[in-house]
């Protein structure tokens, strides 16, 4: 898929390198930098209940590091950040893009921390996601960003609610928690409300949500990404998903693209200025592929967010199936 998530990082935490982060923690970088920490450490804390135990942190936090999954967390919460993961194209707009290109890295795209970057960004509270067969190596990972500052990881498991609950709850740790909360109220109420308008369409359909890979192609689960939105809302979805068993996602040959001839409408994937990636683009170039009697009808259609990470995006998602369905 086109998100990061390489399930294990590197994390340069080696004698030296903490040695020298705490040498930078303790020292600062003159009498401003000095002040401004006096001033968070006398400011208020809350104590809130993370899944690596409880910590104290800033009520009113200014100086946020945004590790893995913390990066939307802050755009969407409009907050400026002191050090972000690497950012990468695909899973932002070109405004978004631009916007956290302009950050220090902390973190690189292949999950690798650095230790150094991060002391020196001096911040006030630490973010991320982790996925939960990583809880282990984070574990240590978190004792050492705790000598920094204080650090709030959740842990997540699956590509679907479980992504946007956790960074929902990274959205109350920055103080965003009110409209963060507020887009998965809306979502559920949409749900509802698609559920009861389109019932006869989502009756009537089948659907697929589908992305290129290396020389073929996959069909996402009903556990995942698009397929998990369109299952929560009852779609009924294409035979094609049952090769994937428990897996995320049931993969294919260009030559097996006839397992789509049951679907009715198609999305394909695409990053979140609506392009599709390179591999799905050749996947879109298929003859088998514009044979489809949903590709004929009109009916194959690019989805933003399919990954969404948050419900902000999760909303996104259903408006582009409810535009879908009114046309059906």
């Amino acid at each position: 898929m086109k998100q990061q998530t390489s399930p294990r990082g590197a994390v340069a935490t080696g004698a030296g390198a903490l040695a020298l982060v705490l040498t930078l923690t303790a020292c600062g970088g003159g009498r401003a930098d000095d002040a401004a920490q006096d001033a968070a450490q006398a400011g208020e804390t809350v104590s809130v209940e993370t899944d690596y135990g409880t910590v104290d942190i800033p009520a009113d936090p200014q100086r946020v590091v945004a590790l893995e999954f913390g990066t939307e967390v802050v755009l969407e919460a409009g907050i400026e950040p002191v050090g972000v993961i690497e950012p990468v194209a695909t899973l932002y707009t070109a405004e978004e893009f631009e916007k956290l290109s302009q950050y220090p890295v902390v973190q690189s795209a292949s999950l690798e921390l650095n230790l150094e970057a991060i002391a020196e960004a001096r911040p006030d509270l630490i973010i991320g996601g982790v996925r939960v067969e990583s809880h282990d190596e984070y574990a240590a990972t978190r004792e050492d960003l705790e000598q920094i500052a204080p650090t709030v990881f959740y842990d997540f498991d699956g590509a679907g609610a479980g992504l946007r609950d956790m960074t929902l709850e990274l959205s109350r740790a920055v103080g965003d928690g009110e409209r963060a909360t507020e887009e998965q109220e809306r979502f559920d109420s949409r749900v509802e409300e698609i559920r009861t308008t389109y019932a006869d369409q989502l009756a009537d359909t089948t659907f697929a949500v589908v992305f290129g890979s290396d020389g073929e192609f996959a069909v996402d689960n009903t556990n995942a990404w698009g397929g998990e939105i369109l299952d929560t809302l009852g779609a009924r979805q294409t035979e094609a998903q049952r090769a994937a068993g428990e897996n995320f996602a049931a993969f294919y040959s260009y030559e097996e693209i006839d397992q789509l001839s049951d679907a009715d409408v198609i999305f394909y994937e695409t990053d979140a200025a609506g392009q599709p990636d390179p591999f799905t683009e050749a996947l879109l170039d298929q003859e088998l592929w514009q044979d489809l009697p949903a590709v004929e009808a009109g009916q194959s259609h690019p989805l933003r967010y399919s990954a969404a990470r948050t419900y902000a995006q999760a909303n996104t998602v259903l408006d582009q199936v409810e535009e879908v369905l009114a046309d059906l």
